[in-house]
């Protein structure tokens, strides 16, 4: 599509313009972390007991995924059931050699066995409306635990994976309850203290990625998230995949998912956009890069990419003193800076400030002073106090990427831009 856009409109940068949508990236590194614990009866054959039970446990989990499948699809409201996309997924595990994935399939036998006892006792207890479900029902009303109904797992939404397990750690006393009870005949799904510990380290693992997907499935993220949000969860796996206190299997899925997050990161460096937006971020500026550890000589490149950009596009403007309404814009910004919700994407950490200089145009004046403890670029770059001769050209270029639904987006594009004359 991008070279077919560049064919059409001759002025369109191309590739150096090409983003990409960062909750599908989400949705794929995911994937790439699940998905060698998908379970396909006998095809890793019975040479062990751990494998011969793992194929006696999974015998028709493929006809349940697919009823369960169908019955969500049945009682969700048009368009509320998300399939996950797979279009630009890369199998990591097919690059592995034999070896490499004869250990693989070893070291995840025991996070497969938990997911299908998980996923038979959900499918099971709903499906059992005269003997499970009764059961379960009265075990929570003995718990004095709120009467839920255990979310089912299916192979097409990731996220409800994380939701099944986190149900189940919170309702694992109740779920002990049941399937320990010999009566019931579930027995043959009851977890161990080792299993359900394994249970508890998948959940924690997908815990940044459920907060990653929610956050860029909003309407106020914009280019300047992504870099930081990708480099909290490089981080956050790399620590995780050395830590001795995940399994063996959470710690190699970890390391395929990293191989996935470097693929789409590897983009990044294709398209100035991401280096602009973060540049012209106020709370990042180029201090990010610094405190990141970037090379100096990326750092340079960014600066340069924002520079020339600058010059080629905005510098020669003219601009009209901004005339906005002070009282509305400061409450915009304030709303802005106290976020409400608790989503870990909403607070990564700030970065360190740069010492203050002396810039020779706008662009170099913005650049020389600290970072802004600021959450909404939007809202900062449309307040009077951010006005000077020239910084209204500054703002129409931090300003190139408004996107819907955030109100203080929507403020500056009914108001903010009746102000910024071409």
């Amino acid at each position: 599509m991008i070279q077919e856009l560049e064919h059409l409109l001759p002025e369109f940068p191309g590739e150096t313009n090409h983003t990409r949508c960062f909750a599908h990236i989400v949705n794929l590194v995911a994937k790439s972390l699940l998905k060698q614990f998908d379970t396909k009866k006998g095809g890793a054959g019975a040479d062990s007991g751990a494998e011969a039970e793992l194929d006696a446990l999974a015998e028709d989990i493929d006809i349940e995924d697919m009823q369960t499948r169908l019955e969500n699809t049945a009682v969700a409201a048009e368009g509320d059931e998300v399939i996950d996309e797979e279009e630009g997924w890369v199998n990591e595990v097919a690059e592995l050699t034999a070896d490499e994935k004869k250990e693989l399939e070893k070291s995840i036998l025991p996070v497969r066995l938990v997911l299908v006892k998980l996923r038979k006792v959900s499918y099971k207890i709903v499906h059992s409306t005269t003997k499970l479900l009764p059961a379960w029902k009265k075990t929570l009303s003995d718990l004095k635990m709120n009467e839920r109904v255990m979310p089912r797992d299916v192979s097409t939404r990731w996220n409800s994976t994380y939701d099944m397990l986190d149900f189940a750690l919170e309702y694992k006393r109740a779920l002990r309850a049941v399937v320990g009870d010999m009566a019931l005949g579930l027995d043959a799904y009851e977890l161990s203290v080792h299993e359900w510990n394994i249970a508890q380290q998948l959940r924690d693992v997908l815990n940044i990625l459920k907060d990653a997907m929610l956050f860029f499935s909003r309407g106020t993220p914009n280019l300047a998230t992504v870099i930081p949000a990708m480099d909290h969860i490089d981080s956050s796996f790399t620590t995780d995949a050395l830590a001795a206190k995940y399994s063996p299997a959470i710690r190699a899925s970890l390391n395929i998912a990293k191989c996935t997050l470097n693929h789409y990161y590897t983009m990044t460096d294709l398209s100035e956009v991401y280096r602009i937006a973060m540049v012209l971020h106020p709370r990042h500026k180029l201090a990010y890069f610094k405190a990141a550890r970037w090379e100096q000589d990326w750092i340079d490149t960014a600066r340069n990419v924002v520079r020339e950009e600058f010059d080629r596009s905005y510098a020669s403007r003219e601009v009209e003193d901004d005339t906005e309404d002070e009282n509305n814009s400061a409450e915009v910004e304030d709303s802005a800076q106290k976020p409400t919700h608790t989503n870990l994407f909403d607070n990564l950490p700030t970065v360190g400030a740069l010492n203050t200089e002396d810039g020779r145009d706008e662009l170099d004046r913005y650049l020389s002073t600290d970072p802004e403890p600021v959450q909404d670029a939007i809202a900062w770059w449309s307040h009077p106090k951010h006005r000077s001769e020239d910084s209204d050209v500054l703002k129409v270029a931090a300003l190139g990427d408004v996107l819907d639904g955030d109100p203080a987006e929507e403020f500056l594009m009914e108001e903010g831009w009746d102000a910024i004359k071409k």
